[in-house]
């Protein structure tokens, strides 16, 4: 990218000023305190999804090194990523984001099995998910972040190794102020709103790949 120019060096000093909460590095002294955050997931179920007789794994999502971690992302001006100085998730980034989608199935109480990858279930399904975006986004110095998600998913039949859908999932959602608590009750509302999405998506592309292979078979 090309040096910035004056306006964003403004920009990027009334940022600093408002948010002392940045810092430019993952990596903090050893003294400096931590606040630990458990992200809070809400989904409700919808009564219009399909009830499926099959199982579901929910594989570990894919991200990169900044966002495979504990930290808070933001992006404070275009290209320049940072984290929250002395804040982080309870555990991975990947990792919330598997338990959340897990629990949502669970509760959904529309599928007959759904696991961690790695639980040894015997399923009929796998649920692939690449994370491209999870931060909070400054577009100007003085408005608060919108936290952004953006993820990739794949339902694999497991039977045929094949991807039997796809669809890539984007949530925008403005924090009500700069502090941590609304930023990271942004995070909970956009982490919701794909968990709840992605399960119905998931439960209904599984059962239309269901129906055409069983119509295959007829002909």
């Amino acid at each position: 990218m090309s040096a910035p120019r004056n306006p964003v060096a403004h920009t990027l000093v009334a940022i600093a000023l408002m948010l002392p909460l940045f810092g430019c590095s993952v990596l903090l002294p050893k003294n400096e305190p931590q606040q630990i955050i458990t992200p809070q997931v809400h989904v409700a179920p919808d009564p219009a999804w399909p009830k499926v007789a099959w199982q579901l794994a929910v594989a570990r999502p894919n991200a990169n090194d900044m966002l495979d971690s504990r930290r808070m992302a933001v992006i404070p001006s275009p290209g320049q990523i940072q984290v929250y100085k002395g804040v982080s998730w309870d555990d991975t980034v990947p990792n919330v984001l598997q338990d959340a989608v897990v629990n949502a199935f669970e509760d959904s109480g529309k599928i007959l099995g759904v696991a961690h990858q790695t639980s040894g279930l015997r399923t009929d399904f796998a649920l692939q998910l690449d994370i491209r975006d999870y931060q909070a986004v400054y577009r100007d110095a003085a408005t608060p972040p919108e936290v952004t998600l953006v993820i990739n998913a794949k339902l694999i039949d497991y039977t045929t190794t094949r991807a039997v859908a796809s669809r890539t999932f984007r949530q925008t959602v403005p924090a009500s102020g700069t502090a941590v608590p609304a930023v990271a009750q942004a995070f909970d509302t956009a982490l919701s709103a794909f968990a709840h999405d992605v399960v119905g998506w998931s439960l209904s592309s599984g059962e239309e790949a269901r129906s055409h292979a069983a119509a295959a078979l007829k002909r």
